[in-house]
């Protein structure tokens, strides 16, 4: 589990709960409502408005001067290092703020990923599985119908060797070895030992679909969620007059 895991728990009690009365497509509406007023209300709260606005102004008023200045370029200079630094302090008094504030959302998105990206395939329909380096065969063994273990991935060589057996822990597509960014944010399906002579398996699972009609890029968690995450975003930027 990594840093951008740590709430993943707690998510998913919520949508369980929230799950005995909405169906999915509409938790992600929910979720992606709840992501913006935080992010925006965050935002807001870190930043100071008064002085982004006032920063508009400077801005407006240096490229205004730079425009209708008609006049020798090396004349011209301070006036360009003027509105470099006028824009430079902008995207500062806008940029860590608007960082922070998505935090919250990138923490979401790590649970949401999982819980709504992927499904196992049905028992006997084994996905095409890949490996890196590709000269190994993996196999896909389905799960015990009477019990409760995951599906597992053999890979062996030319010689029928195993050389690993993994438990997909969860329904994710990629399983690898450990690297650094897993501190941030890990893979919940798991990882290949170090000493493995493979350093990846893709498996192309079932995308999970949230509604039962439309085309297929319609069907998936990132348009339900995306799009409540957009409107309710502006909405509140424009009600709330934030800069």
């Amino acid at each position: 589990m990594g840093l951008f895991d740590l709430p993943s728990p707690l998510f998913a009690w919520l949508d369980r709960l929230a799950g005995m009365v909405l169906p999915p497509w509409l938790r992600l509406i929910v979720w992606g409502l709840l992501a913006a007023a935080v992010s925006m209300l965050l935002y807001r709260q870190l930043s100071d408005q008064d002085a982004i606005g006032r920063g508009k102004h400077r801005l407006k008023a240096a490229q205004q001067r730079l425009n209708t200045f008609d006049g020798e370029l090396n004349d011209a200079w301070p006036l360009m290092r003027a509105m470099l630094r006028t824009a430079l302090r902008q995207v500062v008094r806008v940029g860590w703020p608007g960082m922070v504030a998505s935090l919250p959302l990138l923490f979401l998105l790590s649970w949401l990923s999982t819980s709504y990206g992927y499904v196992y395939p049905p028992a006997g329909q084994a996905p095409a599985l890949r490996t890196q380096p590709q000269q190994y065969q993996a196999h896909w063994i389905d799960a015990p119908a009477d019990a409760q273990a995951p599906p597992r991935i053999l890979v062996v060589d030319g010689a029928d060797q195993l050389l690993a057996d993994v438990a997909l822990n969860a329904p994710v597509p990629v399983i690898h070895k450990k690297r650094w960014w897993n501190l941030l944010m890990g893979n919940p399906a798991g990882y290949l030992p170090d000493w493995a002579a493979i350093d990846r398996i893709v498996a192309p699972l079932p995308r999970q679909e949230v509604l039962s009609f439309g085309p297929g890029w319609l069907r998936n968690w990132e348009i339900m969620f995306f799009i409540s995450l957009l409107a309710v975003s502006l909405g509140m930027k424009k009600a709330l007059k934030i800069k």
